[in-house]
């Protein structure tokens, strides 16, 4: 299920699959799909470890900031995922969704774009996280 989720990342963490797709995917050895317990036991595991995002489910593998580069190269298209309804990163130091808002997160991607390009890097963790308490600053003032 890890290297699935490896396979399908697209920038933030996201890793959507279609339905029945992780069952047509991972197989027992006689080519049948496990029990579906068998697939919750796995990604709750995985969640355990810190792998996966507690909202990860059958149908986005979704990798915490901090396990997957956010501005890492995909050869997926970026798109909303269709079970969160937006691609941002899961903050997994804070527990929560990276950015507060589609607008921090499009910031986010712009610079994710310019690194893509060849433009100058930054740490992307910590430029996100300066992001996130700035914002939370300019909420609680």
């Amino acid at each position: 299920m890890w290297l699935l989720a490896m396979d399908r990342i697209q920038r933030g963490g996201h890793a959507p699959l279609g339905s029945g797709e992780l069952q047509a995917i991972l197989t027992n050895e006689k080519g049948e799909p496990y029990s579906a317990g068998r697939y919750r036991q796995a990604r709750l595991s995985l969640i355990k470890a810190g792998q996966l995002a507690p909202s990860a489910s059958a149908r986005c593998l979704l990798v915490p900031h901090s396990v997957a580069s956010m501005d890492a190269k995909s050869a997926h298209k970026r798109e909303e995922c269709a079970t969160h309804k937006h691609n941002i990163a899961w903050d997994d130091a804070h527990g929560d969704w990276m950015f507060c808002a589609m607008d921090e997160a499009r910031r986010w991607e712009a610079e994710c774009d310019n690194i893509a390009r060849g433009g100058s890097p930054f740490p992307s963790g910590a430029w996100a996280r300066g992001i996130r308490t700035g914002a939370e600053r300019s909420v609680n003032e």
